[in-house]
Parts: C-alpha cells; structure tokens; sequence
C-alpha cells in the first residue's frame, strides 16, 4: 500500500469524528480573545492524539509538535478559531447556540481540519523527516492573534515554511494560489478636528470642525490618485463621522475614522504620510486643531513564489487523491496562479513577512459569501481540505 493510499484509509476513518468536531464548534462560537472552550477542545484532542503541545502566553493560543525524530525541514501550519459578531441565519441542524456570533468565516472548518491534518501526520511520521508545528491561533478577525504569537516568541526559530488554507465561498475544490502579494496591508485612522463652540448667531466667534472636516475629506478622496503610481494599489475609506450636538451651534469637535488598504509597504508608509499631513494642515488653515492616530493593522500575505509553485505542483501530481474522476485540464482549471491580490486583509500577513509562506484560498462549496449570515459549507466537504493539507505537509517533508 502506497503512502497516499495509507493517508487516504486514515482521513476516511477520522472523517466523522472531524465533522463532529466541526459542527460542535459551529454550535459553541466565540469571538476574539475569548476561545476558551474551543481552545480547551482543541486542547482535549491533542492530548488524545498524544501530540504534544504548549500554551502560547498569548491568551487561547495553541502550539503543537510533531517530531518525526529524524534530522529534516520545520513546517508550520496555521489554523484561526475566533467566530465573528454576526447573528447567523441559516438552518442547519448545528447553528451557532450563542447569540449574535457565529462562524461565518470558516475558522470552526480551519481548527477542525489541523486536527484532523495532524492526527495524519502523527500516524504517518515514520514516513516522513523534520518537525511539523501545529499553530492554533486566537483573534484572526479581531486583534492580530498571529502577529502577537509571533512577538511572544512563535516563531524565534524560524521555520522553513509555513501553510495554510482559508475556507472561500467558491465551489468545492477551486483554489486560488496566487504568488507574491495576495492580500493587503491594513491601516485604521482615527483623526479629531478641534475648533471652537459658538452659537449659530456668532459664527465668528466659533472655529467650525465640521468646515474642517469637510474640506480634509475632500481632500482625502483624491489622495490615492494623486500621489501613489496606479500600480501600487491601494484604497482609501471614511466609513464613520461623528460630531456636533445640536443645529444651532456652530461644533467644536468632529471625528472621522478611516481605513486604508495598500499592496505594498512603499505605498502604505506614504499615503499615510500624506493623510496625516492633509488632516493636520487642514486643521491649522481653519486656526484649529488636528489630533491624528493611527492604528497599524496587518500585514500582506506574500506568497512564495517557490514554495506556492511546489505546492501547485503537488496539488496537481495528486489529483486523484483530491479530485474524483477530473481531468488533468479540468483540474488546471480549478487552480488560479499568477497574480491573485485583492485588497482583503488576513493575519497570516504577519508570518509570511518572517518566514517563506503560502496561503491558498480553498473553495468548499458555492453559497454566501464570507461574513454574511447565511454563509454556510457542508461539513463533509472537510475532507478536501484535511486531504490537501496533509499531502501538501507530508511532501514538503518527504523532499
């Protein structure tokens, strides 16, 4: 019997047991920071695999090794727990219990598919040469749990790669694996313009912050095209302003918040350059003030051209572990190479920026889309993935 076909014989056996794992996930989300009882799961089933594994100082975080005891490459593997606010409407028979949060997602997929990743390789480690580390992170939606794993200490010996997949809404086996940039960097900025109160009957004694704040937005909204080559994409947003207290008085203090999105760290520092200067020049023509904070959010996922090349090859190579009964042209076709960015953001940003990295997006069935509350994936389309991580992994380990 083949390797391939070992690996085959134990995701089928364990494909009920990560199911369940699954939807009891689903039934029991929780938001950043607070996975405790998914992370007491996942701590459950480690310790019934015999994996060993350690309590990340960052709160909830997970971090498992395999040792196959025989000198080899480092792999990291990554999987996200945290759910999201989000009321879910769907009518599956183990919708989220927990009011206002659910799994919309696909992290429950994620934490549930390393398990069942590593309970393959741990069978299988006689096979294969090197350690493999097993990542269980906190607050992908909220918070960077993988930038601060990797500030307390996760990845002080660097790996020699690190892999993951995020769940899509396209159909069930399209990837997309896109090289270099695939997702964006990520800014918030919070910006108050500070004037002075008068009353509407004596406007020269007030310094209006409304006047301020419209004539930076107007401002802002050129920004991008006028000072970043259209190449180097980027996009700028207002989505909150807050201010004034009542239609007679002239307001003292106006706030805005914004988020900005670029493809590399060139354009990133100077749009934002250019944001603070337009707000706080701003403020200084209206003789008022500007308080100006930015708030840094993630980093890019850059894809390794290499290691992605090696991984779309082996997707290929293995096809008919993955995809039953698809031709070599029809699977080509499931798999996106080349320039694949967009302006979505995604934490595992912060470990491709250490480490040579791959992130695929993995469609496991057609419906809503990420975060809506009726995005929904069949459990049994697990599979796919748990086959795809574990091939992956295991021929990464086998070279």
């Amino acid at each position: 019997m083949s390797n391939k076909e070992i690996m085959d014989g134990i995701i089928k056996s364990n494909q009920e047991h990560i199911i369940a794992i699954r939807e009891l996930i689903h039934e029991h989300p929780e938001l950043s920071f607070k996975e405790y009882k998914t992370s007491e799961l996942v701590r459950k089933e480690l310790t019934r695999l015999g994996i060993k594994y350690e309590n990340s100082t960052v709160e909830n975080g997970i971090v498992a090794e395999i040792d196959s005891g025989r000198p080899g490459k480092l792999l990291l593997l990554r999987a996200d727990m945290d759910a999201l606010p989000i009321q879910e409407e769907t009518s599956c028979k183990y919708k989220s219990k927990v009011d206002n949060v659910m799994h919309a997602c696909g992290h429950d997929i994620h934490t549930a598919n390393l398990l069942g990743v590593g309970h393959v390789l741990n069978e299988m480690k006689d096979q294969w040469r090197g350690r493999i580390k097993l990542v269980f992170q906190p607050a992908e939606e909220a918070g960077g749990g993988g930038g601060k794993m990797i500030k307390a200490g996760l990845m002080d010996q660097v790996p020699d790669a690190c892999f993951a997949l995020h769940v899509s809404d396209e159909k069930l086996g399209h990837i997309t694996a896109g090289s270099k940039y695939l997702t964006s960097y990520s800014d918030r900025f919070l910006v108050s313009f500070n004037g002075q109160a008068a009353h509407s009957s004596t406007p020269e004694k007030g310094i209006d912050a409304i006047e301020m704040a419209i004539s930076a937005i107007s401002s802002l909204k050129n920004v991008v095209t006028s000072n970043l080559n259209p190449l180097d994409v980027s996009a700028l947003n207002i989505g909150k302003i807050n201010g004034g207290t009542a239609p007679n008085i002239i307001p003292s203090q106006v706030s805005i918040d914004m988020m900005m999105r670029n493809k590399t760290q060139s354009s990133r520092d100077r749009l934002a350059e250019r944001i603070e200067k337009i707000c706080k020049s701003t403020a200084e023509m209206y003789e008022g003030t500007c308080d100006f904070k930015r708030i840094y959010g993630y980093d890019a996922v850059y894809n390794d051209e290499d290691l992605t090349d090696f991984i779309v090859d082996k997707i290929k190579l293995n096809k008919d572990l993955l995809y039953d009964n698809l031709s070599s042209d029809q699977v080509d076709a499931m798999i996106q190479t080349g320039d694949q960015f967009d302006l979505r953001s995604e934490d595992f940003g912060y470990y491709s920026q250490v480490a040579p990295s791959t992130l695929l997006w993995v469609g496991l069935g057609e419906g809503a889309e990420l975060h809506k509350p009726n995005f929904y994936v069949d459990s049994k389309n697990i599979v796919f993935a748990t086959k795809l991580m574990s091939l992956v992994a295991f021929d990464y380990l086998s070279q």
